[in-house]
């Protein structure tokens, strides 16, 4: 297939669809998340709010009833995200408004999943939220070879770094410290697997494998999937081992638009063949 087609032709839009709805799961999570110091002024001296020469924090603070204002708008900018047809994008658009205004005046800090949902909230403003019958819809691919884009540099810059600058994750030590930190450490679990040199060692090759290898085989039809469901398995199992916030939940809910269109399309289609009920779902595809 010329490269210009496959840059140009319309592909199935069903991914959009899923991921519209677990995009709303990871949000309305992060969330409600948030609603146990909605209301507190968390800044401290390294939280990046609170240093600089513009010391956000020091002057933006919310009393208790805005926080809950505002908090009470993410909430109505999920269910937009829920409710679909002409609601999603505005959802998208208030819920990132929200979150922006109580990171910034609670004196939060700017991590990765922050730094992370800015650039997934522009896939999702390029994507096909809206269409009134996702699974039937058909759609110029540049949202998701936007967002292909985005996951792979992020996962090729953090593969890379992890290889060739940090040496104690190619013997396992880094996640071992990793799995027991005073912040982010997991439970009992995580704990026995610190302990185990070997487990740790296999666990850091699978996850420099993936995210060097991401960007070399997310693009073929016969190794899409398989290369997210190895992405699935490291941030599920991230997940189960720290406490890494919601990062893992966000970068998942985009997952379905990342999956090659024609497998994708296959898959739903033979879904539909094996349990006919599938098809009376709103915005069906017919097998």
């Amino acid at each position: 297939m010329p490269l210009s087609e496959y840059l140009l032709r319309p592909q199935w839009a069903g991914g959009w669809a899923l991921a519209r709805l677990l995009f709303g799961a990871a949000a309305l999570y992060t969330h409600l998340k948030r609603v146990v110091h909605v209301s507190d002024a968390l800044a401290a001296p390294t939280i990046v709010f609170s240093t600089g020469p513009a010391q956000v924090a020091d002057r933006v603070l919310l009393p208790g009833p805005a926080a809950w204002a505002l908090w009470a708008l993410g909430l109505v900018g999920i269910l937009g995200i829920f409710r679909g047809r002409g609601f999603a994008k505005p959802g998208v658009l208030l819920w990132f408004g929200v979150t922006v205004a109580l990171v910034t005046s609670l004196g939060l800090n700017v991590r990765v999943p922050e730094r992370f949902l800015i650039w997934a909230v522009i896939g999702l403003l390029l994507g096909p939220l809206d269409l009134p019958a996702p699974a039937r819809a058909e759609v110029r691919p540049v949202a998701r070879l936007y967002l292909l884009v985005v996951y792979g540099s992020l996962y090729l810059s953090t593969g890379l770094m992890k290889l060739l600058e940090e040496p104690a994750w190619r013997d396992g030590s880094a996640l071992a410290l990793d799995l027991v930190d005073r912040f982010h450490g997991g439970g009992p679990i995580a704990v026995l697997m610190s302990g185990s040199p070997a487990l740790c060692t296999v666990a850091s090759w699978f996850t420099l494998a993936f995210e060097v290898g991401f960007v070399f085989f997310i693009g073929f039809r016969r190794t899409s999937a398989w290369t997210l469901a190895a992405g699935a398995m490291m941030h599920l199992g991230i997940a189960a081992l720290m406490d890494v916030g919601p990062l893992g939940y966000l970068a998942l809910s985009l997952y379905p638009v990342l999956l090659d269109p024609d497998a994708a399309q296959a898959a739903w289609q033979e879904a539909v063949r094996r349990w006919p009920a599938l098809g009376r779902l709103p915005g069906e595809l017919p097998a």
